[in-house]
């Protein structure tokens, strides 16, 4: 019995792995695949100006601003007799594979506005599918797991995956359009993301859950979400750190090849490395979190990770050589955190409401938080290329990509502010857990 549930948490684990192959890859490339800069190495030609790029991000991440509570809201009182999560994850992979797919088949080979409408397009599609995928997804971890122990290690099973997702599509991705192309390149990573997704449909029964007749409808839901308070006070914290993540995703290849004097996809490799490490104090941060809770842990590993990322200021002048790369490579130890304890935190706080009032909205709180952070990214995709072409991006003048990591830090920072004020407890939770028993 142990076995096969043990077999089971790991094929819902490995469904990381495929969605942070899609989120990784498409953040990574999408604006430098459409909007390279002059002197690239690749070859590459500009399909859509880089003073226009973001707004397809806009856009697109406003879609999926209102695909997040609706299919949240769906997913919590689905009555589906295979679950209210699964029939989600199981229709949608296809479709998100395909749009992922077709985001690297532009239609004009040169600048073009049809280039940007079907990015936008393209875009748009897939995001809506991934919140399709990945919402009903999350909200099976309070489902899937029983106790602070099993739900600790699940998150960190499944950070790991996510890990090794992102190095496959930060190395992996470089490696296939070195060899070959950016077509190639998402062919190849969309169906091994298909394959691993697949695995939750294939493994995990869900148990068959009573929808209360005091849900309400999806906008009570909503607000009574957003009212949380501990929810908001971690949300505030986990956005700041996403924002960090997400602009320097996107002005690592920039800032490989301008400051670093690298190609842009050695900038793979170096978050690969990150990564590396990530993994490899994975198996470190739940005996840690046990013993000093979520909150502390996430608190001092964002401090961390806002003092790497001010040091990149310093990239290319300052810090040559072999010192960048150590301190990217460094970046893996707040990143495992970022991986393993927010999802845990997000499933407590949705096990509470259902402790004290009854109400299974673990779908809209995974809903929220997704609609939250898909809008600081997108806003993150926007004030990138504007930070580029507002103080340069150039060998002759590249104080913008020297910006983005204080930037970036200085935001991190705003987030430890609201999580101090979080006050849910793991003993908490747990007095009130054996209390309904």
């Amino acid at each position: 019995m142990r076995k096969s549930r043990n077999l089971m948490l790991w094929m819902y684990s490995l469904g990381y792995f495929g969605i942070s192959i899609f989120t990784q890859t498409t953040v990574k490339w999408y604006q430098y695949f459409y909007s390279p800069p002059s002197d690239n190495t690749g070859g590459l030609r500009v399909l859509v100006p880089l003073t226009i790029i973001g707004i397809s991000m806009i856009i697109a991440r406003v879609f999926d601003g209102i695909a997040d509570p609706l299919v949240a809201y769906l997913s919590d009182n689905s009555k589906n007799k295979r679950g209210r999560r699964i029939p989600f994850i199981l229709y949608g992979t296809i479709p998100l594979t395909i749009t992922f797919i077709l985001i690297w088949f532009p239609p004009i080979a040169g600048e073009s506005i049809w280039n940007f409408v079907y990015l936008t397009t393209m875009l748009i599609l897939f995001f809506i599918f991934f919140t399709i995928v990945v919402g009903p997804y999350l909200a099976l971890i309070g489902e899937v797991s029983k106790t602070k122990e099993e739900r600790i290690k699940l998150t960190t099973l499944q950070g790991i995956t996510q890990v090794l997702g992102v190095m496959v599509a930060e190395a992996g991705s470089g490696i296939i359009i070195q060899n070959s192309n950016y077509k190639v390149m998402g062919i190849t990573l969309g169906l091994i993301a298909l394959t691993t997704l697949m695995l939750t449909p294939l493994f995990v029964k869900e148990e068959k859950v009573e929808v209360t007749k005091n849900q309400g409808n999806m906008f009570s839901s909503i607000g009574k979400t957003l009212s949380d308070k501990n929810f908001m006070y971690y949300l505030g914290s986990y956005l700041m750190m996403w924002f960090g993540i997400n602009t320097l995703t996107i002005a690592m290849p920039y800032i490989t090849e301008i400051l670093l004097q690298q190609s842009a996809e050695a900038s793979g490799f170096l978050i690969a490395g990150a990564f590396i490490i990530a993994v490899a104090v994975s198996p470190i941060v739940p005996k840690i979190t046990l013993r000093y809770g979520k909150k502390t842990v996430m608190m001092f590993s964002s401090i961390f990770f806002a003092l790497i990322l001010m040091s990149m200021f310093f990239f290319g002048s300052y810090l040559t050589g072999f010192a960048p790369t150590f301190i990217v490579f460094l970046a893996g130890v707040p990143l495992s955190t970022a991986f393993i304890i927010p999802n845990a935190m997000v499933a407590d706080i949705a096990e509470l409401v259902s402790l004290t009032n009854g109400e299974r909205r673990e779908g809209m709180y995974f809903g929220a938080q997704g609609l939250i952070i898909k809008i600081v990214i997108g806003f993150s995709s926007l004030l990138t290329p504007m930070i580029f072409n507002i103080f340069g991006s150039s060998l002759e003048n590249p104080l913008g990509l020297k910006l983005i990591g204080p930037i970036s830090g200085f935001v991190v920072l705003i987030g430890v502010a609201f999580l101090r004020l979080y006050d849910l407890s793991e003993e908490d939770l747990e007095k009130i857990q054996r209390a309904e028993k």
